[in-house]
């Protein structure tokens, strides 16, 4: 764990391994399932569906079991809550005070988000649960405000600002400035944290480290007879696997399609809104999904929306509605120095749906 009010740190590889940057949780599987380089016993989930947001599900379930301890919070009822032995449910972003937005753009600026109405039921601000679980730990020394509002005025307490005068401001204080890189051409530097200061393509810090200093490119697998590549995207109306259930945005996107070269569906012989499901290499399967035949994608690929087939019943309207691309993806591919996984190494074929 990092370094608390003592200074200690723990001896047994941990600091080395997982705090010296940003962890992917990708990695963080691999020790709750086999234990190595040391076991992990406990996770806390904020705000991450899990079995949306990695893949191999199975998997991911198996660490599940294997952990002591597992706390979620989040504003939804997702499928990776019936895993938790606590659940904390979290006022959502409209009913709830959150961090100083202060972007670095060209025109710097501080914004205001503030709750429009009361959090709903038992509800409660993400600042207040952790605030609550340090001051139980012994904490205090952490936490000397009582309130949002009071750690709000104290931080903008440095600009001469409070909320009462960023609220007579529409929320958004304009700071003087110049543009980001400006700045720094005029102190002599560079925004460049390398050892060069410049945009290093051949990183001298990963050849220090005996990794890779220069990118190459591995090629992938080709689908083999009779599947397709899985490839998955982003909807303009939803955010990740969370604003499926909601009823605006859901009338908007109710389900995902399945994109697929209109050749290759006749030659298949199925048409647009026939429902299918699909099934990877590995015989994992999702769906059913709507078929979308259309000339605009590549006849060796299919494609869908990311964030849909829930499987929580909570969820009412999102609930097995179209396909999940992360059940289907049961295979990946770890980058060993940042821990991202390369997901579009899964195949699929299209099975008819009888619903």
């Amino acid at each position: 764990m990092p370094p608390g009010p003592t200074g200690k740190v723990r001896a047994d590889g941990a600091r080395e391994k997982f705090l010296r940057g940003g962890t992917a949780i990708q990695e963080l599987i691999e020790p709750m399932v086999t234990g190595k380089p040391y076991p992990i016993k406990g996770l806390i989930c904020y705000g991450t569906g899990l079995f949306h947001t990695l893949p191999n599900v199975p998997r991911t379930k198996a660490a599940l079991e294997n952990l002591d301890f597992v706390m979620a919070v989040d504003v939804l009822p997702q499928d990776h809550l019936a895993w938790a032995d606590v659940v904390l449910p979290e006022a959502t972003y409209l009913e709830r005070y959150d961090e100083l937005w202060a972007c670095a753009h060209k025109t710097p600026y501080i914004a205001l988000r503030e709750p429009a109405v009361e959090p709903y039921a038992q509800s409660k601000p993400a600042w207040w649960i952790v605030r609550e679980l340090g001051m139980r730990l012994g904490l205090e020394d952490f936490f000397p405000w009582q309130s949002a509002e009071e750690y709000l005025n104290r931080r903008l307490s440095s600009l001469g600002l409070n909320l009462d005068k960023l609220r007579a401001q529409n929320g958004i204080a304009i700071q003087k400035g110049k543009p980001w890189l400006e700045d720094f051409e005029k102190e002599n530097s560079t925004p460049f944290a390398t050892e060069s200061g410049k945009i290093e393509l051949y990183s001298a810090a990963l050849e220090k480290a005996k990794l890779k200093p220069l990118p190459e490119y591995e090629p992938t697998a080709e689908p083999p007879a009779g599947y397709v590549r899985l490839l998955y995207g982003r909807s303009r109306v939803h955010t990740f696997a969370r604003t499926q259930n909601t009823p605006v945005l859901n009338e908007f996107c109710a389900e995902n399609d399945l994109w697929i070269n209109e050749a290759i569906a006749a030659k298949l012989g199925f048409k647009s809104g026939d429902r299918v499901l699909l099934e990877n290499q590995d015989g994992a399967r999702s769906g059913p999904i709507k078929v979308k035949a259309t000339p605009r994608i590549r006849a060796d690929a299919v494609y869908l929306v990311h964030g849909f087939g829930h499987d929580a019943a909570g969820l009412s309207r999102a609930h097995r509605r179209g396909a999940s691309d992360a059940g289907l993806q049961t295979r990946y591919v770890l980058d060993p120095i940042s821990g991202g996984a390369g997901l579009r190494v899964n195949f699929v074929k299209l099975v008819r749906s009888e619903t």
